[in-house]
């Protein structure tokens, strides 16, 4: 704990100006009455009240891992790209999706084209099958002239004409509905398949991540987990930034956008001085890397949840959170930034204070010994506020007395009787 630096200043005045014999070996203390404030400085660091997370795409194959992403603290315009992630099994599946729509759609051209050319032989076998019949009704004419085996004969070769004729529309008329059926069937894949491409197209495009709004982006980080698998095991979590990989199951931002309107300082206190802090205690806080911007600011909360601070990793020494609210947020108050934060513990206005080190039991009784004609009185006196180096005092001494700061010898001290002190009065009345 420290005093503030004026406090120092008078203290360190007042015992440059001591007064006491030197043969008495008593060091002395001239008071007066000044403003006394006890507190404790930390380091902080800023953050916002409110942040808008940017949240990762839900990913239904597998890890994701971040390719790029926006630095931390950087301005965005609405529209940009603030991070691209990406997915190997679904590209490994999109990819291969693609190459079996491409072949589906050569192999149902070549198949519209193979049923074409067979449509189109059995068209001119059909039309050779006419002309054919048209023939034998020509020869039919000459039946009466012809002998009965011919006219026989005749008859058979129009009847076979005619039942080719009836095969090929037969053929033809199967081969049309037999390709329509295939082309519908490939068709149906294909469209299918543009289906699961696209599909794939949509989760890749949302794995490029835009910004929805102007600001400043913050990078965060993800909660430590374990996820188990068929392929092991696996660790995620920790800060987020190039080439992290993310659970598909992750609910954590992949980055935010701090709303610096209203802004607020985390800060780690020290066990030893953690139970001095309360709700509401005035705080002054220092931004060296904003031009040594100062401003105030009041204690929201406190964490009561311990841990061993980073900086002193090979301590045992416990801290805790405090919570500071910023009275008044400047353009360069960043979060991320460091603070240090001056806390007042106590405080209190044109009063006497005297270091605590210069009280003395007497008598069940707390007392201070007052120089009074070279001879030191011991006065009793009543405390108020207390720090660690530093009292109160609520009665017994006015302000203007000279006091010691270490216990007298005996042959030094004077014990006062009320008629002493009342001839003393007199005197000073006279």
């Amino acid at each position: 704990m420290k005093i503030t630096f004026f406090v120092f200043v008078l203290f360190t005045l007042l015992l440059i100006s001591c007064k006491g014999k030197k043969e008495s070996g008593v060091i002395t203390l001239q008071l007066s009455k000044s403003d006394y404030v006890d507190n404790i400085t930390v380091p902080g660091t800023i953050q916002a009240v409110v942040n808008f997370p940017v949240m990762a795409p839900r990913s239904m194959f597998g890890q994701m891992t971040v390719l790029r992403l926006a630095a931390d603290g950087v301005n965005v315009k609405k529209g940009d790209t603030i991070c691209i992630l990406t997915v190997q099994e679904l590209e490994s599946m999109y990819n291969e999706t693609k190459n079996t729509n491409e072949s589906l759609a050569a192999e149902m051209k070549k198949t519209e084209a193979d049923n074409e050319f067979n449509i189109s032989l059995l068209d001119a076998q059909l039309a050779a099958s006419d002309v054919q019949l048209q023939i034998s009704s020509l020869d039919s004419l000459q039946l009466k002239f012809a002998t009965e085996v011919q006219q026989k004969l005749l008859a058979l070769e129009m009847k076979k004409a005619f039942i080719e004729k009836q095969k090929l529309e037969k053929k033809l008329a199967a081969t049309k509905i037999i390709g329509q059926a295939e082309i519908r069937q490939m068709k149906s894949r294909i469209i299918q398949q543009n289906a699961k491409v696209q599909q794939f197209e949509d989760q890749i495009k949302s794995m490029t991540i835009i910004a929805q709004r102007d600001g400043i982006v913050m990078r965060t980080e993800a909660p430590r987990m374990m996820i188990m698998g068929s392929g092991g095991s696996g660790s995620f979590g920790g800060p987020i930034r190039e080439g992290t990989v993310l659970s598909p199951f992750s609910n954590s931002p992949v980055l935010q956008f701090p709303d610096l309107s209203k802004m607020q300082v985390s800060a780690e206190v020290a066990e030893s001085d953690f139970k001095k802090i309360e709700k509401g205690q005035k705080v002054f806080i220092t931004v060296d890397a904003a031009k040594k911007l100062a401003t105030t600011g009041k204690v929201n909360r406190k964490s009561f949840m311990g841990k061993t601070a980073q900086r002193y990793s090979n301590s045992k020494v416990k801290f805790y959170e405090i919570i500071i609210d910023v009275d008044s947020c400047h353009l360069m108050m960043k979060p991320g930034l460091s603070a240090e934060c001056k806390i007042i513990l106590k405080e209190a206005l044109d009063t006497v204070f005297i270091p605590t080190l210069a009280i003395f039991e007497r008598d069940s009784s707390k007392v201070v010994y007052v120089n009074k004609k070279d001879k030191f009185v011991p006065v009793k006196i009543a405390t108020g506020l207390s720090g660690s180096s530093h009292t109160i005092i609520t009665s017994g001494l006015k302000g203007n007395e000279i006091i010691a700061l270490s216990e007298p010898p005996k042959s030094l001290i004077r014990i006062e009787t009320k008629r002493s002190e009342s001839r003393d009065t007199a005197k000073n009345h006279k």
